[in-house]
Formats: structure tokens, sequence, C-alpha cells
């Protein structure tokens, strides 16, 4: 009995390193192609495990390049903006050309801005998407997207002038006229306040 135990436990161990070992030496064609089905699939942790194998196993592969960019649409559609911007990041340091850096660079704003959903909040990231905006009108003058850039500029700038018209008046509140007065700000006549949602409004101010 105890020797049919060892010899069934022997013939599963053997069973699960050829597994292994046939997984281990798959091209990296094959790997590539998982990753196409996995993304396909909606299986995103799949394909970044996927991903992993083939940057691992195969270095150099000429296929790391077209999954990078697959990878970085696939987790910008599903809005997981950390992994889009790792997967962008990567592209643009190791494959970029000169004429495609416009682009990553427009599209790190367009994350930025995809990921800032809570008007009259974090004050700091609003600074850094203006910032990003004046440093890419200024590096990229010509550039096809400017007219895209301009547009999350002027939305981003008013929500900070909202958001100042919120800091001055609860300076007002606090009774710190001097504080209150580095925040006065004057919106558009024709401009509307950033909507917020009524449950999240418990929470500002």
């Amino acid at each position: 009995m105890i020797k049919k135990l060892l010899l069934a436990f022997l013939l599963l161990f053997f069973l699960g390193c050829s597994h292994k070992a046939d997984k281990h030496f798959k091209t990296d064609l094959q790997i590539h192609q998982q990753i196409k089905k996995d993304l396909k699939s909606s299986f995103f942790d799949k394909a970044d495990n996927d991903f992993m194998t083939l940057e691992a196993d195969y270095p150099g592969s000429p296929y790391i390049k077209s999954d990078l960019l697959a990878l970085f649409l696939a987790h910008l559609q599903n809005k997981d903006y950390i992994l889009a911007k790792f997967y962008l990041n990567q592209y643009e340091k190791r494959f970029a050309s000169i004429s495609e850096i416009p682009w990553c660079e427009y599209k790190k704003i367009k994350i930025e801005f995809l990921k800032y959903h809570n008007a009259y909040t974090n004050q700091e990231e609003i600074l850094n998407i203006l910032n990003m905006c004046r440093l890419y009108r200024q590096n990229y003058p010509n550039s096809e997207f400017l007219p895209e850039v301009n547009t999350i500029y002027a939305k981003v700038y008013l929500t900070k002038e909202y958001l100042d018209k919120k800091i001055s008046k609860l300076y007002k509140k606090l009774d710190k006229p001097k504080a209150a007065k580095l925040y006065s700000t004057k919106t558009p006549n024709n401009s509307k306040a950033p909507v917020v949602p009524w449950y999240k409004k418990l929470f500002y101010w």
C-alpha cells in the first residue's frame, strides 16, 4: 500500500515537473499569442503575468514592444490608470521614436485627467495636471495633440478656480481674511461649477 502511494506521488511529481518544463520552454511567439488571448478575454491579471514571463524568458523578443502597447491600451480602457501609465512609460523609455514622444506625453496627461474624479479635492493633482499641460505646450508647440491638451488645461484650470473660490469662502468663515484674499478669484460668468454627486457633497466643506 505504501509502495503504491509512493509511486503515485512520484508519478504526480514528474508529471508536474514535465508540465512546468513545457511551460518554461514556450516560444516567445506562443507567449505573445497567449497575451493577446488573455486581453481578448479580459483576463488582465493573467496578461500581466504572461508578459512578465515573456520579459524574463525572452528579454530580447521583438514582441515586447507591441505587447507593451497592447497592455497599455487594454488597462486604459479598463480604467486601470496606474498600470496603463506603467506600460506607457516602459514603452516610451525603451521603444518610442522621437516622433512618438509627443503622443506618449499627451497620453500621460490624459491619464492624469481621467484619474481625477473628485472636484474640489486634491489641489496637488490639479496643479500637477496644469503644470504637465504647460510643459507640453512649451516642449511640443507644433504637436497635433496640442488642441486636446489645451482643452484639458482649460477644464482643469476652471476646476482650480472653483476650488480656490471654495477655499476662500472657507477661510472667510474661519475669520482669516488674509488667507481668504489669497484664494479669492472670479470665475467666468458663462461657466458652470463642476458637478458633484450629492453623496460626495456630504464630505465637502
